[in-house]
């Protein structure tokens, strides 16, 4: 089975095909766990320099052409285009959802055999014109990745679109990527160890890890927190964040509140290689989004044994095992946040952790993904081919 792997956007900031590689880390992992199970992956991206390697077994190509990083709906990377076919793929992973005017065009330019699979990463269901587009497109693609075959029903509403949406994880995780994480022993990791690195204290300690905005919903944490906290006189809220649409508000609500200042500690932006190390100085993982495409701060806090307390939504519903680890609570509720952080303390802490590493290594791990994926693929590839 042969994969073409194709991201048509990419960050006009960075200077290098290695950096670009190590800002989709997902991708390179996704595409070596394949190749891990036998799938010849290729990986096409379109980028500001022309270039060709090979890497842990897996082929790269880097294509130029004469458009902006990001593509506009009605621009055509030909180049590109012709990259793919040159390729004669059995099955093509685009990482475009909603989907784009070029996959229609690309669907015309592949061999008939060629199948093709849409991932879905994220972002608000279509409406209006580009709704009624996504109806079009459910017809020259084969498939739909979605993390979970619920989230389908928001994308798509006949029988014939949501038949071709095929639950599978966004992706999994690493926090080295020069290793790959190869070395690293997915147990509990002693909380006392990784405070005196981090310095971050507290019985227990709360993590977020997410931007700071309406979606992921920082203030109903904190209203949470602040009432727990007075349950909880040594609990802590750590934040770590990396945009800052609400951090004014988030600064205002914690100055507003005694409990609050001695317990919230604002960690701004850490680095993704530091990440590991604070996720297991934290007992519980705590996030309030309203939507998400899946979850990869839940994904690396469930790979350190970090107990989620999240929001009741598809993705993080089947990342918990449908609540099974953890808890889960009602959107913008800060009572019901409250009631699930109740929940999660009354489970043995140590056991709860070793469950929630064991549940990412088997569904959530890149290899985990891969079986996932090939089985996707094949079907997909089967049924174009008549079979």
């Amino acid at each position: 089975m042969r994969v073409v792997d194709v991201s048509f956007s990419y960050d006009a900031q960075l200077n290098s095909e290695e950096e670009l590689l190590k800002q989709h880390y997902i991708t390179a992992g996704w595409a070596e766990a394949l190749q891990r199970k036998g799938v010849e992956v290729i990986v096409v991206k379109r980028f500001s320099r022309e270039n060709a390697f090979r890497e842990n077994d897996v082929q790269y190509y880097f294509v130029k052409d004469k458009f902006k990083a990001e593509l506009k709906y009605f621009q055509l990377p030909f180049r590109v285009f012709k990259k793919i076919v040159e390729l004669d793929a059995d099955l093509v992973h685009l990482h475009t959802f909603p989907s784009s005017f070029q996959i229609v065009i690309l669907r015309f330019l592949l061999k008939k055999k060629t199948a093709i699979i849409i991932q879905n990463h994220g972002g608000k269901v279509a409406t209006g014109i580009k709704a009624r587009v996504n109806k079009f497109l459910s017809i020259v693609a084969d498939g739909f990745f979605l993390t979970t075959t619920e989230q389908g029903r928001h994308w798509f509403n006949t029988q014939r679109q949501l038949r071709k949406v095929m639950p599978v994880m966004e992706g999994g995780t690493f926090f080295n990527y020069e290793t790959r994480d190869k070395e690293r022993d997915y147990v509990y990791f002693d909380r006392n160890i990784a405070r005196e690195k981090t310095g971050m204290y507290g019985n227990p300690v709360f993590l977020w890890v997410g931007r700071l905005d309406d979606n992921k919903d920082p203030l109903t944490i904190l209203n949470g927190i602040e009432i727990l906290c007075t349950q909880y006189s040594k609990a802590s809220l750590y934040m770590i964040y990396n945009e800052y649409d609400l951090l004014n508000e988030v600064k205002k609500r914690i100055e507003g509140s005694d409990v609050l200042k001695n317990s919230v500690h604002l960690l701004d932006a850490v680095a993704h290689e530091a990440m590991q190390i604070h996720y297991n100085s934290a007992d519980y993982f705590v996030l309030g989004s309203h939507y998400e495409g899946s979850g990869y701060a839940l994904s690396e806090a469930l790979s350190c044994g970090c107990i989620p307390v999240v929001t009741n939504i598809p993705s993080f519903s089947m990342m918990t095992d449908n609540g099974a680890l953890g808890a889960l609570w009602e959107t913008g509720n800060s009572n019901s946040f409250i009631e699930a952080v109740t929940k999660a303390m009354q489970k043995n802490i140590i056991h709860e952790a070793s469950r929630c590493i064991e549940f990412y290594k088997t569904n959530l791990s890149f290899d985990a993904i891969a079986s996932t994926a090939v089985k996707h693929y094949q079907n997909v590839i089967n049924k174009r081919a008549g079979k």
